[in-house]
């Protein structure tokens, strides 16, 4: 809001005065203070030397006296040696307005406004009318006038179609919106929100008293039945109204005096064993459950419509959110008790037959491995979740035709063409088995050999006979 200047004295005929505020100019008060301060000048009868320029001594001074008084101290030096009230007033419009770019930009901003603007659940009419018509002064100040036709449109299309819809249609319907003032519009919105607004108080005080009434009643019928019996009678049941002497009260569960059927010592003693037993049940079943059991739903995720070609051909799909294969020799750990099923974005259904670490190599041909991939073995392809390989500490980024994939350390791990059909896909080569062997053979093992693999103890006596 505008700070106020010091108020003006104005002297009236007969020796009395009137004073006049004069509201301080800063950096998004301009339009208003235009409007305010034109106001102003009229009252001292000074505005005609800022519109036509008339050459009067005593008006000037006084104009240029209420814009003074009406701008910051720092605008005051910039323009303070400018001699007319018009250019004084020029001045300060091209410094708040701006030059012809500026004021475009400006303007355009408004209109993104503008265009963007929609009545909240929780705005009144008055509100949001307010708004609407402060958005179309400020562009009336720019040079750029909406037209009432525009305005009246916009705002019936503002409004939430849930809660008058049925008042637009009307209007629509009956009046010619082009030639509808803004202000008649939004004096018959005025109008069906406030009946709306008086028919839902009385909806919500009858919905009230309704309330009230029916848990009166419900409280009188509690109040006035028994098992067996109406008004204050009780017979054998569960009597929970009145101050009747429980030694009398015969519980229809055991047929015992001195307790009712919801207090019953059985029916507690029931309800606890039964408690007891379905715990020790769950945990019984928790310590029987040995294999793991998941069931995955990569509905994002479509293998027939990725190509089968390769063995060692992975893709990095964005859609799968787990990573899976189907073949069983890049596995070097598999957790054969991790089973379930898997239900693919085509309704198709896979058995899931494990999971483990698979050994591959990248394309630096340095050994990796990558934990958590289900081995699935009817899956006819490989399939790379871009999803959980961020989540153990992978960069994926996204240039052009190429998919790149960086570990932890900042190590190119991937880097994968974009196909025809818009997937990603790369080679990952079986890391090498290796097998040890002998490269030497020992004296006794080749003697062990030629004598058609006798034992150790018989070999030893022929050793020492042997030259």
């Amino acid at each position: 809001m505008s700070e106020v200047a010091v108020t003006i004295e104005k002297p009236k005929e007969g020796g009395a005065s009137t004073s006049i505020q004069c509201p301080i100019l800063n950096t998004t008060n301009y339009t208003v203070w235009a409007m305010k301060m034109k106001v102003a000048l009229k009252v001292h009868k000074t505005w005609d030397v800022i519109e036509t320029g008339a050459n009067d001594p005593e008006k000037n001074d006084m104009a240029m006296h209420l814009l003074f008084q009406a701008i910051p101290e720092s605008m005051v030096l910039q323009i303070g040696e400018l001699d007319t009230a018009k250019k004084v007033w020029e001045a300060i419009k091209e410094k708040n307005v701006g030059a012809e770019r500026v004021k475009e930009a400006r303007l355009q901003t408004l209109m993104n406004e503008f265009d963007r603007l929609k009545m909240k659940d929780s705005e009144n009419i008055e509100a949001f009318s307010g708004r609407l018509a402060e958005i179309a002064s400020k562009s009336a100040a720019l040079g750029e006038n909406i037209e009432t036709e525009k305005l009246v449109k916009k705002f019936l299309k503002s409004l939430p179609r849930k809660k008058y819809i049925q008042i637009v249609a009307s209007l629509e319907q009956v009046l010619d919106l082009k030639n509808t003032s803004f202000e008649d519009i939004v004096g018959r919105i005025k109008v069906y929100e406030e009946r709306v607004w008086d028919e839902e108080d009385e909806t919500q005080d009858d919905q009230s008293k309704l309330m009230y009434a029916s848990s009166d009643s419900n409280r009188d019928y509690h109040g006035s039945r028994g098992r067996g019996g109406r008004g204050n009678y009780r017979g054998r049941g569960r009597g929970r109204y009145g101050s009747r002497d429980l030694s009398q009260v015969i519980c229809f569960r055991c047929d015992k005096m001195g307790h009712y059927a919801s207090q019953c010592p059985d029916r507690l003693l029931k309800l606890q064993e039964t408690q007891e037993n379905d715990a020790k049940s769950t945990k019984d079943a928790d310590e029987l459950m040995m294999n793991e059991i998941v069931y995955l739903n990569e509905k994002h995720c479509v293998p027939s419509k990725i190509e089968t070609c390769g063995d060692d051909l992975w893709y990095l799909d964005n859609g799968a959110s787990n990573h899976m294969t189907g073949d069983r020799r890049y596995f070097n750990k598999l957790d054969a008790s991790v089973t379930g099923k898997v239900r693919f974005g085509d309704d198709s259904r896979i058995d899931i037959k494990g999971k483990g670490t698979i050994a591959f190599t990248d394309m630096n041909g340095t050994s990796r491995i990558m934990n958590d991939v289900y081995f699935i073995p009817d899956l006819k392809s490989n399939i790379i979740s871009l999803g959980q390989a961020t989540e153990s500490g992978c960069d994926i980024r996204l240039k052009g035709n190429y998919l790149t994939m960086f570990d932890k350390d900042g190590k190119l791990l991937v880097k994968a063409e974009k196909s025809k059909n818009r997937l990603y896909k790369v080679q990952m080569g079986l890391r090498n088995r290796e097998c040890l062997y002998l490269t030497s053979v020992s004296e006794a093992s080749l003697w062990h050999a030629r004598m058609g693999h006798m034992n150790s103890a018989t070999l030893k006596p022929i050793s020492c006979i042997t030259p």
